[in-house]
């Protein structure tokens, strides 16, 4: 733990990813069609999906994976398999790793998700930013409600 964290990252390094419960995810093989794939993350209302391999992780797809790597001009897009555009060998937190330690991870690589896996690369689960905000919410509740309006925030 580093001495000179604030209060909150102090909290945030002594709790570990493995005691937040981890919103359930979407799983989809590499062979999986975009059109599959897209359909899954809209009915379940996800940001992205875990590529699987017999339970192993080997990618992930995002939302800004769609908008950015996807070539949208034909029709032939949904038909296309998700491995040609997914996010291989993705960065991953373990349930022993700290909440500070996978906040720092998404917020040095833009991310807004980690997948969680075992010593065997197996998937865990997912941790999202919002899951880490829920439970700074849930531990300070007063603290955040009665924070002062910030007059450089635009609305």
């Amino acid at each position: 733990m580093n001495p000179g964290a604030s209060g909150g990252m102090r909290l945030l390094s002594a709790v570990t990813v493995g005691a937040l419960t981890r919103r359930a995810h979407v799983r989809v093989t590499a062979d999986t069609p975009l059109g599959t794939v897209v359909d899954e993350m809209t009915a379940k209302k996800r940001g992205c999906v875990l590529v699987e391999d017999g339970g192993a992780l080997v990618g992930i797809f995002t939302e800004r994976d769609l908008y950015s790597r996807v070539d949208h001009a034909g029709t032939g897009w949904s038909a296309q398999a998700v491995r040609e555009v997914m996010t291989p060998r993705p960065v991953v937190s373990q349930p022993g790793d700290s909440l500070a330690d996978a906040l720092r991870q998404m917020i040095a690589g833009r991310r807004r998700h980690l997948p969680v896996v075992d010593d065997a690369g197996r998937v865990l689960g997912l941790l999202s930013v919002r899951d880490i905000l829920a439970f700074v919410a849930q531990r300070f509740p007063e603290e955040l409600m009665h924070l002062p309006p910030d007059p450089g925030h635009e609305t």
